[in-house]
């Protein structure tokens, strides 16, 4: 399986046209099979598209440039989690390349109110994999440093929120930085995951945040916020940052994660 994670903060960044269109680009040469995003904005003024869904909406637009370039095949599932900057409804996102049993989103934050950032939605799928099911979530947690919502709480939500007993993959921003705080990152490998850049057999640095960005102003020391766990030990052969200015143009505040693993 070929995964990637990435939180786009969408339609906030310089260039976003032309950022949009290499991730368009990278996403059709590398063949992703699963796709997980975070911040996927669309404004609340847009007009409806379908369902929730507004004509705006970051991950629709990726949808059809990559439609575009020839590349068919992704079913695409998004939900808002709250407002964000008074005029997006900000979301998560996930496009799957498998045939998707189950589909939805859910909270894993006390909170459910679209007005208060700290309201944190999940979008989780059950695909069908080479005749194995086999969840997928696109997670985007709040800070541990919260003052409106406990980690542990909203981490056993995350987890717990089926009694599925097959592989579970959580993908996405989880907002905690293993380098500054090892406490906060064990607290999430203490809920029984596996973190598949500890199980790879190549990897690199894991960095996916090198600046201050919103939620870690003043902080531009190198950070790993974004990260692939799995409830089981599989086979992982690589774990790559991306979108890192190396490995491929800068297209967000966050670099990609893309992940290869066996099931």
């Amino acid at each position: 399986m070929n995964l990637l994670s990435l939180n786009v903060h969408a339609w906030m960044e310089d260039h976003q046209d032309q950022k949009l269109e290499h991730l368009a680009d990278t996403i059709a040469a590398k063949d992703y099979d699963l796709i997980a995003l975070q911040e996927v904005n669309q404004t609340i003024a847009a007009p409806i598209a379908d369902g929730e869904v507004r004509a705006d909406n970051y991950g629709l637009i990726l949808l059809g440039l990559l439609e575009q370039r020839g590349v068919a095949g992704y079913s695409y599932h998004w939900s808002t989690s709250h407002i964000g900057y008074d005029v997006y409804d900000e979301g998560i996102a996930l496009l799957s390349r498998y045939p998707v049993l189950e589909a939805e989103g859910f909270y894993t934050s006390k909170s459910q109110d679209i007005h208060t950032i700290d309201s944190r939605k999940i979008i989780r799928l059950k695909v069908e994999v080479d005749g194995q099911a086999v969840e997928v979530y696109s997670c985007h947690m709040n800070l541990p440093t919260s003052q409106t919502e406990n980690q542990v709480d909203n981490l056993k939500r995350l987890v717990s929120h089926t009694d599925f007993a097959g592989v579970k993959i959580f993908m996405g921003d989880f907002n905690t930085d293993a380098i500054s705080n090892p406490q906060a990152y064990q607290t999430i490998l203490d809920q029984g995951l596996l973190d598949t850049y500890q199980l790879a057999e190549t990897k690199d640095s894991g960095v996916t945040v090198c600046k201050s960005i919103d939620g870690w102003k003043g902080q531009s020391q190198d950070k790993r916020l974004d990260y692939v766990f799995v409830n089981q030990e599989v086979p992982v052969q690589t774990s790559r940052v991306i979108f890192n200015g190396q490995n491929q143009e800068v297209v967000s505040d966050h670099f990609g994660l893309e992940v290869a693993l066996s099931l």
